[in-house]
């Protein structure tokens, strides 16, 4: 019997022992869940902000890529209007004299003598007319 409570002492007291080193197992596995827990409250916060740094970038990439379209629309009304005016430039040349031309107008042009001398001739032809005409009056006068 003795021999008998002996090995039970014995093996009580390696279950205390193993007890004891599966505290300790314990003890490690909290302390280890414990950083755990931190590392993952870290990686969620940063999630977090991941998460805001990106709702912040698509704002900012919609708000770029409607200036794009507005600026888009701008240019292509900007390019109809200087299609348009190229169209009217291209019929204002169309109505320009050329130096050529102008010259053969110039040359074509009266003067101010020649004009002086058109006035003359005119003056001299009126004062025949008029002299004519009150001859035939004074001839249908006669008669």
């Amino acid at each position: 019997m003795e021999e008998l409570l002996r090995q039970l002492t014995t093996l009580v007291q390696g279950l205390v022992d193993d007890m004891s080193v599966l505290k300790q197992d314990m003890q490690t596995v909290k302390q280890k869940l414990g950083q755990l827990e931190q590392r993952v409250d870290k990686q969620e916060e940063k999630l977090r902000w991941l998460k805001e740094q990106m709702k912040e970038n698509t704002d900012m990439i919609k708000a770029i890529r409607d200036n794009q379209l507005e600026q888009r629309s701008i240019q292509d009304g900007m390019r109809h209007e200087i299609a348009s005016l190229r169209g009217e430039m291209a019929g204002i040349r169309e109505q320009m004299a050329t130096k050529d031309q102008l010259s053969r107008l110039r040359e074509q042009m009266a003067t101010k003598e020649d004009i002086s001398l058109i006035h003359q001739r005119l003056d001299y032809q009126l004062g025949r007319i008029a002299r004519v005409e009150e001859e035939m009056y004074l001839l249908k006068k006669v008669d």
